[in-house]
């Protein structure tokens, strides 16, 4: 007793220093001016990420040199493809800050702090560019841009588009090939988080990892260790947005905790991820929807999911295939962050239950046969055609639920007016249902919202 009391004491100080902690970070964050860049007519820098493809264009963000950390965003031509570690020079008297982006039923979207929170303040249309030397940035990033590149070359040789555009979003969250008309049909449907790289994707990634390891003949530490270099590859490899990094963050404290024998409590899991991203960089916080969705949905895969699914199981709904679980996992997220995305797009899927249902049992599978199709490709070109038949066959009827659920009648359902105000006083709303269906303390932790069930019927 005397252990745990002390334990429990410990554990209060370290929570109290942390906040304390991220409190201080905040406040010097967000108390020092934005670094200017000096006027002139070219300035130096290195590419350091990997170029977008945006159809007739390419992005990317330079490096400037002597500069305090300042990034500039170039939007230049497709031709001449430029490479990560690349040193260039550009020039030109069209360097601007970046605009709010209005949208078509009237909303803006402040573009300036979203590019300010990964420190690009500046961008750049259509300069001169002039490339200096090659093989400046990390050899270990170049690496895995290039085997990204080699993979993604393999997927297209063998199945064309927009087949191949769809697997390189499932794999590795390339959805630049897409197109606009689809990336919108693919957010109408409810299905945009498969071809960003979303929990879901990573779940399944970080599975077949743990898969392959237990396989092998290493040594249980080993084995762990090995799986989280994997993982941390793999978040590099794929570009390291918000969700990727929230879900390897998560994947890695699991695997921290079966390295010491530590049960993994993924509440907690997603309070650290969330804590150790926020410190890195605070404006996330307030300016990457990408971030604000990710833990939302956690959050709603937490609290709402074993109820819901309690619930539909008192309702007889069948476990067949999993998916009295995908019914209540998509409508414990839709529960949870359909205010924000009220406010932030004005627009909900109202088919997204529906589709989810019937296209994600099938994703695992669609992702091994890429994946196949993709690293065969390295070895053996036949290899990779093999695999062409399953993959063609699961990515064409996934495009063509998407294309039919997003223009059907009532496909998403639109506010005119949604306010910060009103998402507000929703989740409030939400808090105060959360605690009057809530347990007395003797719930076991973890164990949250139990009641629902038993209340609603």
């Amino acid at each position: 007793m005397k252990i745990a009391s002390r334990r429990k004491k410990i554990e209060k100080i370290i929570f109290v220093v942390a906040l304390l902690l991220l409190g201080m970070r905040f406040w010097l964050f967000f108390h020092h001016s934005p670094p200017r860049l000096p006027r002139q007519n070219a300035y130096i820098g290195v590419i350091d990420a990997d170029p977008e493809d945006k159809g007739l264009m390419q992005s990317f963000p330079v490096a400037i040199s002597n500069s305090d950390e300042i990034r500039v965003l170039v939007q230049t031509s497709r031709y001449p493809r430029y490479a990560y570690g690349d040193e260039i020079e550009i020039s030109g008297r069209n360097l601007f800050k970046p605009r709010p982006i209005e949208s078509s039923n009237g909303r803006s979207f402040d573009y300036e702090h979203f590019l300010s929170k990964d420190d690009i303040y500046y961008q750049v249309k259509n300069p001169t560019v002039r490339v200096i030397s090659h093989g400046k940035g990390s050899i270990i990033v170049a690496s895995l841009i290039w085997i990204k590149r080699a993979f993604l070359s393999h997927i297209t040789s063998v199945l064309g588009e927009p087949h191949a555009a769809l697997a390189g979003g499932l794999v590795v969250g390339e959805k630049s090939a897409l197109g606009k008309d689809l990336v919108d049909d693919f957010r109408r449907a409810g299905l945009i988080h498969i071809v960003v790289l979303s929990g879901f994707n990573i779940t399944i990634v970080a599975a077949a990892i743990r898969r392959v390891l237990s396989f092998s003949s290493m040594p249980r530490s080993a084995a762990i260790i090995t799986g989280g270099i994997c993982m941390i590859l793999f978040c590099i490899l794929v570009g390291g947005g918000a969700t990727v990094v929230r879900s390897c963050l998560m994947g890695m404290i699991a695997l921290v905790g079966e390295l010491l024998y530590r049960k993994y409590q993924v509440g907690r899991a997603l309070g650290i991820a969330a804590y150790l991203m926020l410190f890195q960089n605070p404006s996330i916080l307030i300016y990457d929807p990408s971030f604000q969705l990710s833990f939302l949905a956690t959050l709603a895969l937490i609290l709402l999911a074993s109820p819901i699914e309690g619930l539909l199981e008192r309702w007889k709904i069948p476990e067949l295939l999993g998916i009295r679980g995908l019914i209540a996992t998509t409508m414990a997220t839709q529960i949870l962050v359909s205010p924000f995305i009220f406010y932030l797009m004005g627009q909900i899927s109202i088919i997204g239950v529906l589709v989810n249902i019937v296209v994600l049992p099938i994703i695992p599978a669609t992702m091994f046969v890429v994946t196949a199709i993709g690293l065969g490709g390295f070895a053996w070109h036949w290899i990779a055609v093999a695999f062409a038949v399953p993959a063609h066959a699961f990515l064409s009827y996934e495009l063509w639920t998407v294309r039919t659920a997003a223009h059907l009648p009532g496909a998403v359902f639109a506010v005119t007016s949604f306010s910060f105000m009103a998402m507000c006083l929703t989740y409030v709303g939400y808090f105060c249902l959360y605690l009057y269906f809530r347990k007395p303390k003797e719930v076991e932790e973890g164990a949250l919202l139990h009641t629902i069930p038993e209340v609603v019927e």
